[in-house]
């Protein structure tokens, strides 16, 4: 067997859960004890890996959204996590951590301008954990254009995981990374994960009992089957959660697999960024774009019917509406700034600061104001500030993941759709919603009454109860 190494990447994440008019996660039905996912997952999870030190052992990103609230309520998880990760940058010059856009949304269906910003947002927010700028960017389901990369390379990202299937070549060598032509000539790589091992660890319990047993069983006689000529560089890459949410003790198996188990056969431990350091790229590839890790049929999963749930016709009305309801949303943002601020998008793309605590609101306003504001002009700019947050927040994929409208995923969404909504309103007089929410009527569940225009609708109308209680 030719000289091999082998990389572990995990994907941890979760969804906003938070109440966006409380700012708290209310108890969530199947968290149990713990009150709510986070909570749970965190328990079973994100802690025990941070306590047996698999995130100096690993690939990973950790979502922003996951970092903010376990910063908020584990701040000490939080620092081992950082420096765990910070042994191995003094070791190594680099670091085995990835960055992740800001929310989970799915860039091939942002616009330009939300690519820029959640792709800044969430370099600032890895920076501001590990103290350094990175290197590698995992991408929300592993979705994926040219633009996206093209916007990842413009603020100093040089790679990403993808699934195999996202290569035009169907028999693609996963074994190496490869160089991706970009227009504007900057330079970008990709590494594909192994279908085959992640699928057999993400979906097969038996695989991951034992991590002698896997080496032997799984990764060795993988490993033996590829035909190559150059050092192999093998990579499973599944959700985070999978190692002791979803599969209870499995951090057990990830520490030991990768402290001992790997190592002890000869095969070296690796992560992508390392091995950039250490090896040329040698070939290119080209990327089917609007494709994903979890839906066979490109991006449909998160507009549309598709094969991953074929009666999950309310799908592209939500997506509609939404798009709709930011279009609208980014007008008033634009239009009521655009005498008071120097570049309304530059101070949305700076706001990372206020939500990462490095600055006050007024101060971050007050740097971008082209003149002195009244207080009422400072109240207009933070409210649609806030609202231009629920507005992206509002796209988080796991809305659109499932096959029914009655889900807490998909509600929450639309909770932060209402409050963006209400908070235009608030500020301008104006309601955003216009005839949008119309399209919202063709959106039912099949499981419940649920139907998308009353809840939304209900939602809007808790705001502005909410605020009508305030005011007295």
């Amino acid at each position: 067997m030719l000289k091999s190494s082998f990389c572990v990447h995990g994907h941890f994440y979760q969804p906003p859960r938070e109440d966006p008019f409380t700012g708290e996660i209310p108890n969530e039905y199947g968290a149990g004890r713990f009150g709510n996912w986070c909570e749970r997952i965190y328990q079973e999870c994100y802690l025990p890996n941070a306590q047996v030190g698999n995130f100096q052992k690993i690939s990973y990103n950790i979502g922003p959204t996951l970092f903010a609230w376990m910063e908020k309520k584990h701040p000490e998880t939080v620092r081992a996590i950082a420096e765990q990760e910070k042994q191995v940058f003094q070791r190594t010059g680099i670091s085995n951590a990835m960055a992740q856009p800001y929310f989970h949304n799915i860039l091939p269906l942002a616009s330009e301008r939300d690519k820029n910003t959640l792709i800044l947002w969430g370099i600032k927010d890895y920076t501001k954990r590990f103290g350094h700028a990175p290197q590698g960017m995992w991408l929300p389901e592993t979705a994926m254009d040219l633009a996206s990369l093209e916007a990842m390379a413009v603020y100093g990202i040089q790679f990403t995981i993808l699934a195999p299937w996202q290569a035009k070549d169907p028999r693609l060598d996963t074994t190496q990374p490869y160089r991706v032509a970009l227009a504007s000539g900057k330079e970008f790589y990709v590494f594909f994960y192994n279908s085959f091992l992640s699928g057999e660890v993400s979906f097969n319990p038996s695989s991951t009992e034992n991590a002698d047993t896997f080496v032997r069983d799984w990764l060795i006689p993988q490993l033996d089957s590829i035909k190559v000529d150059h050092e192999l560089f093998s990579m499973v890459a599944s959700d985070g959660e999978l190692y002791g949410h979803h599969q209870p003790f499995r951090e057990r198996f990830l520490s030991y697999l990768l402290d001992g188990a790997v190592e002890k056969t000869g095969i070296e431990r690796q992560f992508p960024a390392l091995w950039l350091k250490e090896h040329a790229v040698e070939h290119s590839v080209e990327l089917l774009e609007n494709t994903s890790w979890s839906c066979h049929h490109g991006i449909e999963r998160w507009r549309n019917v598709c094969g991953d749930a074929p009666s999950a016709t309310w799908k592209k009305p939500v997506r509609e509406f939404m798009n709709r309801l930011a279009d609208s949303i980014d007008r008033e943002f634009e239009t009521h700034l655009q005498n008071l601020i120097r570049d309304p998008w530059e101070l949305r793309n700076a706001y990372v600061e206020v939500l990462l605590g490095e600055k006050s609101v007024e101060d971050l306003v007050a740097d971008h104001a082209t003149q002195d504001l009244t207080p009422g002009q400072r109240s207009l700019i933070r409210i649609l500030l806030e609202a231009e947050y629920d507005r992206m927040r509002m796209f988080a994929s796991d809305a659109w993941f499932y096959f029914d409208l009655d889900r807490i995923e998909l509600l929450n969404s639309l909770k932060y759709a209402a409050h963006a909504a209400g908070l235009v309103e608030q500020a301008t007089g104006h309601n955003p919603t216009d005839e949008a929410v119309k399209i919202l009527t063709q959106a039912h569940s099949e499981v419940s009454s649920l139907s998308g225009d009353i809840t939304f609708l209900g939602y809007l109308k808790s705001f502005e109860m909410k605020i009508e209680q305030n005011s007295h």
